[in-house]
């Protein structure tokens, strides 16, 4: 087995598990004596621990960290696969088929089935989606670890506060456009930008706050891309909502299956559809591709906000309005 992308989230979901919190996987990193300085931690497990592996991989050290689960998890089967370099079955979220929903009623599912919700769209539903691809880019760190963003108008770049938490991390990372398949199957070449965050910086802390930041893009990205317009917006639970995101850092990806919300709150929206480390900070569009939400977290998510709520295996982003509430206030 090699250490690619898939299989580094597959060992990432594992460690996650055992070791959720980060000051856990601080101990981890010193053990095997990677350089903590390099890597950029996450309060998100799966997202932190991929990070950590990505670069313990450009280290060659992701069995040293394997060895050290093993230590404390000498029978974990999936720690062991690892270690014989033999493939880790993924980590799968509940069957969407057969899991409990706790959107629409089943009566109203019958009726969605049978056609109530017109599913159709105009074929131009696909350019004007190339289109909003156009304004979505890979951040990559100086660690190895990549994140998504977007283009907004006056050159800013929006990602989450998670991907580039200070002025500091903004001004090392790269901003890459274009880095995306061509309709040949071919990697077509990325265009990269560096951030100026002395133009322009606002952040809100991801535990405290909302998990956004706002920084200016050198040079004049707008020339070439045409900028995602924010503006407040209604989304509810039982719309659908596409991600245009770089999940593991690969070329750019849309995820449009499964797309239903299922949770809607001032500040937070949640839905089905796919991601992967590596989209933090990528645009949720709605159905008239308008940006709904910025996407930065996933998992086994609680309904913020609400009492008794159970964890489901769910993706969340922020309310697109509090991100435009915050910019306005910082």
């Amino acid at each position: 087995m090699t250490w690619d992308g898939p299989a580094l989230v597959n060992l990432a979901d594992v460690l996650a598990d055992l070791y959720p919190e980060k000051d856990e996987s601080r101990i981890a990193v010193k053990a095997v004596g990677l350089k903590a300085g390099m890597i950029k931690f996450s309060d998100a497990a799966v997202l932190n621990w991929f990070n950590i592996l990505s670069y313990a991989n450009n280290q060659d050290q992701v069995l040293d960290i394997v060895d050290f689960a093993l230590q404390a998890y000498p029978k974990n089967q999936a720690l062991r696969l690892a270690k014989e370099r033999e493939t880790i079955p993924a980590v799968k979220g509940p069957d969407i088929r057969t899991a409990t929903w706790r959107g629409p009623s089943a009566g109203d599912l019958e009726k969605l089935v049978s056609g109530e919700e017109d599913t159709l769209v105009d074929v131009c539903f696909l350019e004007i989606g190339f289109q909003r691809a156009n304004a979505v880019a890979r951040i990559v760190l100086p660690s190895g670890s990549c994140g998504s963003g977007f283009l907004i108008r006056g050159g800013l770049l929006v990602t989450n506060h998670h991907v580039l938490p200070d002025a500091d991390a903004a001004r090392a990372a790269e901003v890459q456009f274009n880095y995306q398949r061509t309709p040949d199957g071919l990697t077509a070449a990325p265009v990269p930008f560096r951030l100026a965050p002395e133009r322009f910086y606002r952040t809100s802390d991801a535990m405290n706050g909302d998990d956004w930041t706002v920084v200016a893009i050198l040079g004049e990205p707008e020339g070439r891309y045409a900028p995602l317009d924010l503006a407040d917006v209604e989304i509810k639970t039982g719309d659908r909502v596409n991600i245009i995101q770089h999940p593991m850092g690969l070329q750019k990806q849309m995820s449009f299956f499964h797309n239903r919300v299922v949770f809607v709150s001032r500040d937070r929206v949640q839905y089905l559809t796919d991601t992967q480390p590596g989209s933090s900070g990528a645009p949720v569009f709605d159905k008239q591709w308008r940006v709904v939400a910025l996407h930065h977290s996933g998992g086994m998510l609680r309904e913020p906000g609400v009492k008794n709520s159970h964890a489901s295996y769910r993706n969340e982003g922020i309310h697109i309005n509090a991100v435009i509430r915050g910019i306005a206030s910082a």
